[in-house]
């Protein structure tokens, strides 16, 4: 859905005049950009992890046996089994982590703006 909405505000983005609107629509690339970097690093962090915790599998059963328990292993394992909570909440965080930055940048912006306007007058 981000690269789809980043797409659409990137091809109208030249058609807008007004500096108002084009502000929304920086904060709107702005948002939809930071929030798909922040899940493309969450998921290649995810990755990471359970490949360290694969390498803990001597025998590719996809289970960590008792003849392959160690501190490594348990400590990988509980990394894995914690960071999926984190994976399933990682949308919704990230949305509200990009739109608190959006949020603060389109308020700075609108504030240039006004700013500018008002030293042409």
């Amino acid at each position: 859905m981000a690269i789809c909405v980043i797409a659409f505000v990137g091809i109208t983005y030249k058609k807008v005049s007004n500096p108002y609107l084009k502000s929304l629509w920086q904060t709107a690339l702005l948002v939809f950009t930071l929030y798909a970097a922040l899940l493309i690093y969450i998921e290649i962090h995810w990755q990471f992890i359970e490949e360290y915790a694969d390498k803990y599998d001597l025998n590719g059963n996809g289970f960590v046996d008792l003849n392959e328990y160690s501190e490594g292993a348990i400590a990988a394992m509980n990394k894995k089994t914690n960071g999926k909570n984190i994976r399933i909440l990682a949308p919704a965080t990230m949305a509200v982590l990009s739109s608190i930055v959006g949020f603060a940048y389109l308020v700075s912006d609108l504030f240039v703006i006004r700013l500018k306007s008002q030293e042409k007058k």
